[in-house]
């Protein structure tokens, strides 16, 4: 009932609530692993092209969009996908922003508890997936060097798409050589009887504070990670004084009590930007991509946006 009543939402009102095109960046199609009702889930998504002028292809990194899903406001990318699009665009990495919510019907799942969700993250690994399996169909793109990089629903969906003890992700053509997760939920992985082990190396960036998807669990995990699998990449950074969406450029600090999870179910999260925390942590992604996939690497200033993210 929730997914057919945001479905109708989308259907019915005039202007749309996702973007219909969005400046430089192609529209491109691909299949999920995932299915509806006994049909392949048929994706879309932005595709941008790398900035640096190389010969030949260049590597890719697949950004996958938090609760609230990609667009803002104005029905083009909010502010945060955008900035960060551009600043991977300028270090010589084409981008992918799949849409895996207006597909299925949704704009945004945030404000729907997680035990009544008809959307999870293993459907969204198997969007990363199908967009792994469309990069080896791109001339441009070098499906040796791939990336995985999300926000919060988005960064559980990294972690996910990047667990060595999952099956489809063992079996996947196509194995992703980094991954960075904003925030992501860790508690599942602390519980899960299969046990977590990243497929690749692993950034994880979450605020000290949140009180959405907390820090502590991810710690937990790394150090969990590290006594079973030594030899493993997980590295973790915690920043002082935030909150989830501290990357989000210029959006106040406040609860929003519409969001029904988090640590304190019914009271609200905490959600806004940490300017300090939000430079460290992209200037840590930049270092990171480099080391794990290479690309021109084109010396940039930090994107400062003026726009909030939704």
């Amino acid at each position: 009932m929730v997914r057919a009543a945001a479905l109708m939402i989308l259907l019915t009102t005039a202007t749309p609530l996702y973007a219909q095109t969005v400046p430089g960046a192609e529209r491109v199609e691909f299949d999920s692993r995932d299915q509806r009702d006994g049909k392949t889930v048929r994706l879309f998504g932005w595709f941008f092209k790398a900035k640096a002028d190389t010969a030949g292809k260049a590597p890719l990194v697949v950004a996958l969009h938090g609760c609230g899903g990609l667009y803002g406001s104005d029905r083009d990318l909010n502010a945060r996908h955008a900035e960060m699009g551009e600043l991977l665009r300028r270090q010589g990495y084409h981008v992918l922003f799949p849409d895996s919510f207006t597909p299925r019907g949704y704009a945004s799942i945030c404000t729907i508890k997680i035990g009544t969700r008809d959307l999870n993250v293993a459907n969204r690994r198997r969007d990363v997936l199908g967009a792994l399996a469309w990069a080896v169909s791109r001339p441009e793109v070098d499906a040796a060097r791939i990336a995985l990089l999300g926000w919060s629903h988005g960064g559980s969906t990294v972690l996910s798409s990047n667990n060595r003890q999952n099956k489809e992700v063992a079996a996947s053509a196509v194995q992703p050589r980094a991954a960075v997760a904003f925030y992501p939920g860790c508690s599942a992985y602390l519980k899960s009887r299969d046990g977590y082990r990243p497929n690749a190396p692993l950034l994880v960036l979450i605020g000290e504070k949140d009180d959405w998807t907390p820090a502590k669990p991810c710690v937990e995990l790394r150090e969990k990670v590290r006594k079973q699998y030594p030899g493993d990449s997980f590295e973790l950074r915690v920043y002082p004084d935030s909150y989830h969406d501290f990357d989000a450029p210029n959006v106040p600090l406040r609860v929003r009590k519409d969001v029904p999870n988090g640590v304190n179910p019914g009271k609200g999260v905490t959600v806004g930007s940490n300017s300090v925390a939000r430079e460290k942590a992209y200037a840590e992604v930049v270092e990171f991509l480099k080391i794990r996939l290479g690309g021109a690497t084109i010396p940039t200033p930090l994107p400062a946006g003026a726009k909030a993210a939704d």
